[in-house]
């Protein structure tokens, strides 16, 4: 027997990198040609090892990269070794739906960014069912018909400021998608707060907004990683400057010390923690949960409406036609600007079928949505899926889709508004694939009041002002996605309508 100590250190070393080797060629030939999911469509890579979705998240283009995908390969697709995707509605009941006395397709597990928000909680976001439903029965008050009504005054003063300043500024080209920002923030934060973040009074992004921009790629990055490995993120956490992680630090902080305010104040309106500071006080909540869960509703209620507003402003301002019908509309409907109310904006048919035709082109998560099937796995499109499989649609691609859309790369409102009865180029349209604010019992709380929010901004913008891009935003659609756009400046001239 030969003594380890007669060894050559380089013998042992390349010894190692030859198991490595071995092992990584046996992981690749085994998800290639040996995986329960080989015989679906998609590059050798993506099937052979998840760098390739690693990639694409980095460089912030899985959004492109899917839908050229689907272009190439069809409807479903295989984009990472246990990941497939598809373009077709039909999925959405089975993977994202209510299940009735069964466990529900849960929320791939490493997309939680608890280490990024340095808690050992998740956010309601992915809680377990029960957890999460009990938070959303408590939260379901704040965006009820009744709550809206209620806070009508507080979306108009935000909405008077916006239009105020925009006259003031007008008198060179704006970046407008700044100033939606501004009001976004600033209404998100009066409905969870109670007081704003002061965005469009300073003209400036207050810090905890700034911050949470940075917040949004780091949380990305972390999720992405978190697929390679789970033990990888807190290890990277530990090596960030001392910088980074105070700034994190002082952004959870301050979240706490609003929260902290907000939970003195008695208010004659119901905001978005009026009922969860109740279950608190009736000790059904923990402090903890407030406090995990309202960064959530900051990003989730400001971020993606004033993306919506940016993407459909570009949409309309690019498109003389639409724009003319919709001006049209807009001005004719209202005889001063005081007459744009909520409960009059159900009128505006054309814009809401504008705002419906800009959430498929440009949703402001862009990215795969997926959910991880039971160990019994799942048929889904006639095919047995095995278990422990993500699943899931990219809304990119799907809502693009010409198998879904006729013509659908192109900005055409009317395809919402068309006639069912009638037999136009239009209706073969499978409208339900567009699902942009989610499905099923974890889909956007908030929807009703973020379309009502988007029409009233997008009334009053267009009703005081003519709008023009310009030139320097050719291609402003052209973006990266970190779970979100990463929205450059768009530029536009602001013109004040002059009423007879």
């Amino acid at each position: 027997m030969v003594s380890l100590a007669f060894v050559s250190p380089s013998v042992v070393a390349l010894s190692c990198i030859v198991v490595i080797i071995v092992s990584i060629a046996h992981r690749i030939i085994y998800n290639v040609y040996f995986h329960p999911l080989r015989s679906y469509p998609g590059p050798f890579w993506a099937k052979a090892t998840v760098l390739w979705h690693l990639y694409h998240i980095y460089h912030a283009d899985n959004h492109k990269a899917v839908h050229q995908l689907h272009l190439k390969y069809g409807p479903v697709v295989r984009v990472a070794p246990n990941e497939i995707v598809y373009t077709s509605p039909n999925i959405w009941k089975p993977i994202f739906g209510h299940k009735v006395n069964a466990p529900e397709n849960v929320k791939d597990p490493s997309q939680s960014f608890r280490v990024v928000q340095g808690s050992q909680r998740d956010s309601m976001l992915m809680a377990p069912r029960e957890e999460h439903g009990k938070m959303r029965r408590l939260l379901s008050h704040s965006f009820s018909d009744k709550a809206l009504k209620e806070q009508e005054p507080i979306f108009t003063h935000y909405v008077d400021l916006l239009m105020e300043k925009l006259h003031d500024a007008c008198v060179e080209p704006v970046d407008i998608v700044k100033w939606f920002n501004f009001t976004t923030f600033d209404i998100i934060g009066h409905l969870v707060f109670a007081e704003p973040f002061d965005c469009l009074s300073s003209t400036e992004y207050h810090f905890w907004v700034a911050f949470f921009f940075h917040t949004v790629k780091a949380i990305s990055w972390s999720r992405a990683l978190n697929r390679l490995s789970s033990s990888i993120v807190p290890a990277l956490m530990r090596l960030l400057p001392k910088r980074i992680l105070n700034k994190g630090l002082l952004h959870f902080e301050m979240s706490k010390e609003k929260l902290a305010r907000r939970r003195q104040r008695q208010l004659d309106y119901t905001d978005f923690l009026s009922g969860w500071i109740s279950a608190e006080e009736k000790g059904i909540l923990d402090p903890e949960d407030l406090e995990m869960n309202v960064p959530l509703l900051i990003g989730a209620g400001s971020e993606t409406t004033a993306t919506l507003l940016s993407g459909a402003t570009y949409l309309i301002g690019k498109d003389p036609r639409v724009y003319r019908i919709l001006v049209e509309e807009i001005r004719s409907a209202f005889q001063t600007k005081e007459d744009i109310r909520m409960d009059r904006l159900p009128e505006l048919k054309y814009l809401s079928a504008v705002l419906d035709e800009a959430l498929r082109l440009y949703p402001p998560t862009p990215t795969n949505r997926v959910r991880l099937l039971p160990p019994q796995g799942m048929t889904i499109e006639g095919q047995y899926v095995p278990g422990n499989t993500l699943v899931g649609i990219n809304f990119y691609a799907a809502f693009r889709s010409e198998s879904n859309f006729h013509r659908g790369e192109e900005f055409v409102p009317e395809r919402v508004l068309r006639d069912e009865r009638a037999d136009d180029e239009w209706s073969h349209d499978r409208r339900d694939v567009l699902q942009p604010f989610s499905y099923g019992p974890r889909n956007c709380i908030g929807r009703h009041l973020a379309l009502v929010e988007m029409r009233l901004i997008m009334a009053r913008l267009l009703y005081e002002f003519d709008v023009e891009i310009m030139p320097e935003n050719e291609d402003w659609l052209d973006q990266k996605s970190y779970a979100v756009w990463e929205k450059p400046p768009q530029m536009v001239r602001l013109r004040p309508v002059v009423k007879a």
